[in-house]
């Protein structure tokens, strides 16, 4: 039957020698998890999770391993540090969002471009903010076919108009 997946990589399994201390506490060469390693006390091979932990390259057993025994690591799997992208470092050709970018449209919570019409308050979790004062000429259109709403205070600054304008309906509450 044929290999599906990575090819295996052939080589040297990554080892570690720690020679007991009559502590429980020791430190690891690499980074790596708890099941990321097999371990031996002097050849008698120990129980991931309940012989001992692992949390960075900090090891750590359930009892003290006596000094004269000899602790064998093999790595089979190391923490993969990727870390975090510098300022400026990722564009849009990094991102996985669908649809196409541009001035009018925005990126959405799904990952997907577009523009945040009015039905989308029924979304689960989808908040808005109110304006709160009018400081300029403002015309609000409403389409035939939405509703829109404004709830709370809103002051009109100075002289300025607040036009709403279209078939639609607006309702302040």
């Amino acid at each position: 039957m044929a290999y599906i997946g990575r090819s295996v990589n052939y080589g040297n399994a990554v080892t570690q020698q720690i020679p007991g201390n009559d502590g429980p506490s020791f430190t690891l060469t690499y980074d790596t998890t708890t099941d990321g390693v097999m371990i031996s006390l002097d050849g008698v091979t120990q129980v991931n999770g309940t012989d001992f932990n692992i949390a960075g390259n900090a090891l750590t057993f359930t009892s003290d391993v006596a000094t004269g025994i000899t602790i064998n690591v093999i790595y089979i799997g190391l923490t993969l540090s990727i870390g975090t992208p510098g300022d400026g470092t990722v564009g849009l050709n990094q991102l996985s969002a669908t649809g196409t970018p541009s001035a009018s449209v925005v990126l959405k919570g799904d990952n997907s471009w577009g523009t945040i019409e009015g039905s989308e308050i029924t979304t689960v979790g989808t908040t808005f903010s109110n304006y709160n004062t009018i400081s300029g000429n403002t015309t609000i259109t409403t389409a035939a076919t939405k509703n829109m709403f404004l709830m709370g205070e809103i002051a009109v600054a100075d002289t300025y108009t607040w036009t709403i304008a279209g078939d639609g309906v607006l309702q302040i509450i």
